[in-house]
């Protein structure tokens, strides 16, 4: 995706504006020949409206262009001039948390030939007051953990399609409880129901832990914005929250962990607990996890029928300390999720802290889709494996709590 490189109004972000357009046949010039004159006209409705954090969607039919030069321009807001180029993109993507009537113009030039089209959007509230929370929970598989097939619980005959009803259950809720995520990679994506909007200068959203002081099990947040308009998170449409760790030497990008299913399940009184799930990664290492003296049940989701499963993503630097049997989990500086209190600000995320596959930032308007994957692939002796997990997650635009993003 480009970044887009256009100034953002106070209150105005951009999310997908489609225009359609229509052209009038002249035989005196050609959309070959951008120095002369054409009847090119831009064919728009005069108005529009959508409701506040919602996405309007308008798309140029420029085929009758030979070389189209754009310019998206606010004109004015309630009656107030305003006059602010907020785009050059061929595609116009509109998104505002503030209701009002916004006058804006579309500029196409082509050669010496100039079109411009003004219109109008009327941002109503919506009839329906929002969730700030969590809506709904589209994928959910943990990885191996002394909580997998715990939290949600796992009972005989689920299925794969009965745990995310489970996981939704658990978070998608004002008073959410909580599921874990497994070790490395073990995941859950889920949406709201409205777009979160990319708001210049503040966070935009938090993800709900369970950490404390000195035990932080940091999650990978990655944010899809829906592009298509079909409901659903694609696997083109996601970016990664490149947290402070994101430029650390020790990171391992496009890491893929394999954990097999035990032949037997261990008594983890009696059984050789140190040799518990056989592991393997695409770094040439491999080895065995151990099963936790305080978790009896099956630490490999039992819902799943395959021997082995295969975890990928972004792989951080080890975060635990031990000291004399006592065990420290730091947390990172900022940009993860259950790596600091539910409270503390740097839990909040700022979208505008995505990056590409290339790690290249990129500008989203908004975005529709949260997944979260536990980033390490670490044991910290008597405490386990290090699982994030997750109890929610909060719009904080609609929640109003206002959080300054970092400088």
């Amino acid at each position: 995706m480009k970044k887009n490189t256009f100034k953002l109004l106070s209150g105005i972000f951009i999310a997908s504006l489609i225009i359609t357009g229509c052209s009038n046949d002249d035989s005196s010039a050609s959309p070959n020949d951008p120095d002369k004159p054409t009847d090119n006209i831009i064919s728009i409705k005069d108005s529009y409206q959508i409701d506040r954090s919602k996405l309007l969607t308008i798309i140029p039919d420029l085929k009758s262009f030979h070389s189209p030069e754009i310019l998206w321009t606010i004109t004015g807001i309630n009656g107030n001039n305003k006059d602010s180029l907020i785009s050059k993109d061929e595609k116009l993507h509109f998104i505002t948390l503030n209701e009002g009537n916004y006058s804006l113009i579309i500029n196409v030039k082509d050669g010496n030939n100039t079109v411009e089209k003004e219109f109008s959007i009327r941002v109503d509230k919506e009839k329906k007051p929002y969730k700030y929370h969590i809506a709904k929970v589209f994928d959910f598989l943990p990885a191996y953990g002394q909580f997998t097939n715990e939290m949600p619980k796992y009972e005989e005959g689920d299925t794969s399609e009965i745990m995310r009803k489970k996981a939704e259950q658990a978070i998608a809720s004002e008073n959410p409880s909580m599921i874990s995520l497994g070790g490395f990679g073990g995941y859950v994506t889920f949406g709201f129901d409205h777009t979160i909007v990319n708001v210049p200068g503040k966070r935009d959203f938090r993800i709900l832990g369970n950490a404390f002081a000195n035990s932080s099990e940091p999650g990978i947040i990655m944010v899809a914005f829906d592009k298509n308009a079909n409901g659903v998170p694609d696997e083109d449409e996601w970016y990664e929250i490149a947290g402070n760790e994101h430029s650390n030497s020790q990171v391992i990008k496009n890491y893929e962990i394999t954990f097999f299913k035990p032949t037997a399940e261990l008594d983890a009184t009696t059984g050789n607990i140190e040799e518990y799930i056989q592991w393997k990664d695409n770094q040439g290492n491999e080895g065995w996890k151990p099963k936790n003296q305080f978790h009896s049940q099956s630490y490999y989701p039992l819902w799943i029928t395959q021997e082995s499963m295969t975890y990928r993503g972004t792989l951080l630097p080890n975060n635990a300390i031990e000291s004399n049997g006592i065990w420290q989990l730091k947390e990172f500086e900022w940009g993860y999720a259950d790596n600091y209190p539910n409270t503390h600000d740097e839990s909040a995320i700022d979208i505008a802290w995505a990056v590409d596959q290339n790690g290249n930032k990129v500008f989203l308007p908004g975005i529709d889709f949260i997944k979260v994957y536990t980033g390490l692939n670490q044991e910290a002796g008597w405490l386990g494996e290090t699982s994030t997990e997750v109890s929610g997650a909060i719009d904080l635009h609609i929640k109003q709590e206002t959080i300054p993003t970092r400088k």
